[in-house]
């Protein structure tokens, strides 16, 4: 993480370690007879909520910032926003590389009668989990404190400090 926070570039690299590793793991198993594991249209609801109750954790924040609202929020809940923020990038980048590795999987083994259906579940699940990493990395900005210009033009007393 970098001292602007995770950036799209952290979500690529989770993304793409987790599509290999998953890809590999479910060919593996699916080459030896095993069965692949079912997704659930239960996980899309459950993307789709945590991702709406970041967006909305971030929405008090970027209101106060931007100058819409006089009522700060509290710094324990504005901290809470830009760590779900970040959190939301990397669980999402995470999920889209499962998703990702799987509906590949799938889609070598289109001859199955339930492969497409599984193919197009697990797309649709990896586009939900590329939104959530969208709206994390929208939160996250929403969430950065402006530079301050005043502190600039004041001179600094004391000297340098060295350690």
């Amino acid at each position: 993480m970098t001292e602007n926070g995770v950036s799209w570039r952290h979500a690529t690299g989770v993304g793409g370690v987790v599509l290999v590793l998953s890809y590999v793991a479910l060919k593996l198993g699916s080459t030896r007879g095993n069965t692949l594991p079912h997704n659930s249209w239960f996980a899309l609801i459950a993307i789709v909520l945590l991702t709406v109750a970041v967006l909305a954790g971030g929405w008090e924040v970027r209101a106060y910032l931007r100058g819409q609202s006089t009522r700060p929020p509290s710094p324990q809940k504005a901290r809470r926003a830009l760590v779900a923020a970040q959190a939301c990038v990397l669980a999402g980048a995470a999920l889209a590389g499962w998703f990702a590795g799987y509906a590949l999987v799938e889609a070598g083994r289109l001859e199955a009668s339930s492969a497409f259906s599984g193919m197009v579940q697990a797309i649709v699940l990896f586009v939900a989990s590329v939104g959530a990493v969208a709206v994390g990395l929208v939160v996250q900005a929403w969430c950065r404190i402006p530079d301050d210009k005043d502190d600039d033009d004041k001179p600094q007393g004391g000297g340098s400090v060295r350690a």
